[in-house]
């Protein structure tokens, strides 16, 4: 066949080319008009009336004369990139084309390549995304990042940032769009509002020994602006080497990415930037709650002992106390009968107590009186009293309340107070005959 199938050039066929008086030879001209039909027919019809039926073969181009163009635009259309990639050229500019979106599951720490652009990739457990260098990844390389089983930590390479940070923590439930534009990074910002939002959804609380961080509400906690999950089983914190009977604030920080509970003495203060309870001159510490150690050293958090306090999502506590037998005093001013009916407490700035003391008394001298009071540390005690004045074989019931704001923040505790009217001996009575004396309080914000 005269025309070449790699170049496409058309070679008439020999013997037609006549020359004047020839007598021409009807085989080789019979032979170039078949040839010549045959070549009509494989040729592609401007008027698209037939398609055709092997590949089209273009000219590689450029991206500003691409092998496809357009005659009214010659700048827009397709051309051949080097290492063989297809281009698109718009008023001879290149568009870039996303690589198949591919997904892909990882169960621990990962380096983004520049062939993970257009990925997704759910992390199932908690581990660090490590991005290669922005220079190398190009601009417009992007990943989407889901944590699914722990929070992913993603880190940009050397100096480089990301949304302005050297790292970004993408928390344990949540996914980000990280975005390369060439010399840094960025995401879809839908992280950087979660950010700006700050998270206590948790509760401090006793069990067994020792003091355990639960989830509540939620399962985030704020570390120094970054929001990280709560393990589902908490965060423990043994009182060895504490100093009983010593206030003790109780923080929450990323120890090598394990969230860990430290008890300080150091008390804390609200962070300028989040908002938040930190450790005063520490921001990576988050308050969590304060406690108060018994011999041992151990933690407690009793009826009697409100020594474990919670600063997120504590509910409102109820204290009590009684006297195990009958406690006496000839005092004609109040003073305290036995420290065992003390209710003893944590407290925070602005909290109150309510208070109620009830039982039953008795004074051995006819016409002999009992007075009946609260106290709060030892100090005078409150206004609302009670005055019994009775017979020598009288048992009287009393009552006595009182409600305490103002308070400083630590420990504190309430007594009852008593006294005698006139003169004789006091009783209150203690577990007997049902008619114990005790001290029922409650702590509110």
């Amino acid at each position: 066949m005269p025309r070449n199938p790699s170049t496409g050039v058309y070679s008439k066929p020999a013997g037609t080319t006549p020359s004047v008086g020839q007598v021409i030879d009807p085989a080789p001209w019979n032979a170039l008009t078949t040839d010549l039909g045959n070549e009509i027919t494989n040729s592609l019809p401007r008027d698209g009336s037939a398609p055709m039926i092997a590949p089209l073969k273009a000219a590689g181009g450029t991206v500003s004369a691409p092998g496809v163009g357009f005659a009214s635009n010659p700048q827009t259309g397709l051309y051949l990139k080097g290492g063989g990639l297809l281009g698109l050229a718009q008023n001879g500019v290149d568009v870039e084309f996303d690589q198949d979106l591919v997904y892909a599951a990882k169960s621990g720490d990962y380096t983004a390549l520049a062939s993970d652009d257009n990925a997704i990739h759910r992390f199932t457990a908690a581990a660090t995304l490590t991005l290669t260098a922005a220079a190398t990844l190009g601009a417009n390389w992007h990943i989407k990042v889901i944590a699914d089983g722990g929070d992913v930590t993603v880190d940009a390479n050397s100096s480089e940032t990301i949304d302005g940070a050297a790292t970004l923590i993408i928390p344990n439930g949540y996914s980000a769009l990280i975005i390369c534009d060439g010399t840094a990074f960025y995401t879809d910002k839908i992280i950087s509002l979660f950010q700006a939002i700050t998270f206590g959804q948790c509760r401090l609380s006793l069990s067994g020994g020792n003091l355990l961080l639960s989830r509540f509400n939620g399962y985030f906690l704020t570390i120094n602006g970054k929001h990280y999950s709560i393990p589902s089983a908490g965060v423990t914190l043994a009182p060895s080497g504490l100093t009983p009977a010593t206030l003790y604030y109780i923080y929450a920080c990323m120890n090598s990415g394990t969230m860990t509970l430290e008890a300080s003495a150091t008390a804390s203060a609200v962070d300028s930037t989040t908002g938040i309870r930190i450790k005063n001159g520490d921001v990576t510490r988050t308050l969590v709650g304060m406690a108060r150690p018994v011999t041992g050293p151990a933690w407690s958090d009793t009826l009697a002992q409100r020594f474990v306090r919670s600063w997120y999502n504590e509910p409102t506590l109820v204290m009590f106390n009684n006297f195990t037998a009958n406690r006496t005093t000839t005092n004609t001013s109040l003073t305290e009968l036995n420290t065992e009916i003390r209710n003893e407490f944590l407290l925070w700035t602005g909290e109150y107590v309510e208070a109620t003391g009830a039982g039953s008394s008795i004074n051995g001298t006819s016409n002999g009186g009992t007075k009946s009071s609260i106290a709060f540390d030892g100090a005078p005690p409150e206004p609302s009293g009670f005055v019994a004045i009775m017979a020598s074989s009288d048992a009287t019931a009393f009552s006595t309340q009182a409600v305490k704001s103002g308070l400083s923040e630590g420990y504190h505790y309430l007594t009852l107070v008593c006294a005698v009217q006139g003169s004789g001996t006091g009783i209150w009575y203690g577990d007997f005959d049902g008619r114990r004396t005790s001290i029922k309080s409650r702590i509110s914000r």
